[in-house]
């Protein structure tokens, strides 16, 4: 499709009706709430629906919260198109996209920013968290876009991969950072400069509140959606200053095929393909994961594990310990008052490619199963599930 011009609400709308129609074999459109005005929320699923729904990856893509950032308008068409296209069979054989195009239909119509600074609206808990909580997803860009007559935020044409600051836990700040760092460089190689930007300069919004306005970027979304279930979460903001509706697009469309594409890759600390949210606690040396024969079952996990994080304490998250050059041991501590019913998986990193010779938990011997990269090896261990005040350690021989 050819943008020549920014969508309209109603051009918006029809495209996606017309989308439907053309895709229904592997698209259909789900109203997820309504907006004050009683206008639709709609989210667009992209799939092969003739594979497992247990084995994808979940991704959402949250377009146009904010009503006046007339750019998002063509980035969610741009990406539903790319999906149905033939160089995204890869992403709907074995990932599940969710696209909302209009997160805001009544400040779509009005163009108004139409959203809250400080905290989510009624709006966004009764459509966004909802279908977060159904659907568990591992991923989700929250898409925004800067122009001129905001106060002149369009800084010389930003456009920005954006890391929420809240994301803090086990490995995430260093994981983001590696993931948007291959967005950037998606979009450099397509012609669109982007910047890595974080929150921080918001992280107080009730206090900055009078200065900002209330056209601040926010993502409190993201931060909701990471809290209940741990999904890896971007922001992101094209320009519809500076670029024109074609350009604003392609940019858009450059980053998050990028992002996409890297959930279908096998991450070097993980075992499984799929997007790398799966440290829970811990770090790259020694972790607590989710457990799961395929990606549903890990998403049901990953929620479990997540929501009784705080009872892993320190210094059993799990704790490491070298004992000599050939031997380790880990210990996890669970201290909470109810059991973890999935499991968990444990993982831990071996410099090189040492031969192991003996690998036991709380004495006994137990399956193992391990992968490699070019400096380590990576071990994995299944644990069926953890009792209340369970402790476990584990000795490594190598």
């Amino acid at each position: 499709m050819k943008f020549k011009s920014y969508l309209s609400y109603e051009e918006v709308e029809d495209w996606i009706e017309n989308y439907i129609n053309t895709n229904k074999e592997l698209a259909h459109a789900e109203i997820i709430g309504h907006s004050n005005e009683g206008r639709a929320i709609k989210a667009v699923h992209v799939t092969n629906n003739s594979l497992s729904m247990d084995e994808k990856e979940i991704a959402f893509v949250i377009v146009g919260r904010h009503g006046d950032e007339v750019g998002t308008r063509v980035v969610g068409p741009a990406v539903l198109e790319w999906l149905a296209s033939h160089d995204a069979k890869e992403i709907r054989d074995r990932q599940h996209v969710i696209v909302i195009p209009i997160a805001n239909p009544d400040g779509c119509i009005h163009e108004v920013f139409g959203a809250p600074v400080t905290h989510l609206s009624d709006l966004e808990k009764s459509s966004l968290l909802p279908l977060g909580a159904r659907y568990l997803p591992d991923i989700v860009l929250d898409v925004h876009s800067v122009g001129k007559e905001k106060h002149g935020l369009n800084w010389g044409g930003l456009e920005a991969v954006i890391i929420d600051q809240n994301a803090t836990e086990g490995e995430d700040r260093y994981i983001l950072g590696e993931m948007a760092r291959e967005m950037l460089h998606a979009a450099g190689r397509e012609g669109y400069p982007f910047l890595l930007h974080t929150l921080e300069p918001y992280g107080d919004l009730k206090k900055k509140a009078e200065a900002l306005t209330d056209l601040s970027f926010n993502n409190h979304v993201n931060r909701a959606l990471y809290d209940a279930f741990h999904p890896l979460t971007f922001g992101m903001e094209v320009n519809h200053f500076v670029l024109r509706p074609d350009e604003t697009a392609r940019s858009g469309l450059a980053v998050i095929k990028s992002m996409l594409e890297m959930g279908n890759r096998v991450f070097p600390w993980d075992y499984h393909a799929g997007y790398p949210n799966r440290i829970l606690s811990g770090d790259f040396l020694a972790w607590i994961g989710p457990r799961g024969r395929n990606a549903h079952e890990r998403r049901t996990s990953r929620k479990e594990i997540w929501s009784k994080r705080r009872f892993f304490k320190a210094p059993f998250t799990p704790y490491r310990e070298m004992l000599d050059m050939h031997s380790a041991r880990i210990t996890v501590k669970y201290t909470g008052e109810e059991p973890i019913a999935s499991g968990i998986t444990m993982g831990f990193r071996i410099r090189g490619t040492p031969r192991i010779t003996s690998i036991t938990m709380n004495g006994e011997k137990i399956d193992y199963y391990i992968k490699g990269d070019e400096c380590s090896t990576y071990v994995f261990l299944d644990l069926e599930a953890i009792e209340e005040d369970d402790r476990r350690e584990l000795a490594a021989q190598f």
